[in-house]
């Protein structure tokens, strides 16, 4: 069985602290928006967690006004990617 990569929680911490300071916020106000203790933000941002749940990394996104792609280290770009309009069809008449 091949086995699976595993998120790197570096660049995640990387990626954290980078949007972090962009948007000029403190972990502490961070902390104080995601309910969570700011001991756990900096230990992330250090590299010292040993996992994080999909949960915690979206609402960090919600949080940092960022994708989760930005966060993962996926994307460069740390907006979300806007989706195309789909074009509409008329209805069916009869």
């Amino acid at each position: 069985m091949p086995s699976m990569a595993r998120l790197n929680l570096d660049v995640l911490g990387e990626r954290l602290r980078r949007r972090r300071k962009h948007q000029q916020m403190t972990q502490q106000a961070l902390a104080e928006v995601m309910q969570i203790p700011q001991s756990w933000i900096s230990a992330l941002e250090n590299g010292k967690r040993p996992h994080v749940e999909a949960d915690t990394v979206y609402r960090f996104s919600q949080a940092l006004g960022c994708s989760i792609d930005y966060l993962l280290g996926i994307t460069e770009e740390p907006a979300p990617t806007p989706k195309r309009p789909r074009p509409r069809k008329a209805a069916r008449v009869g």
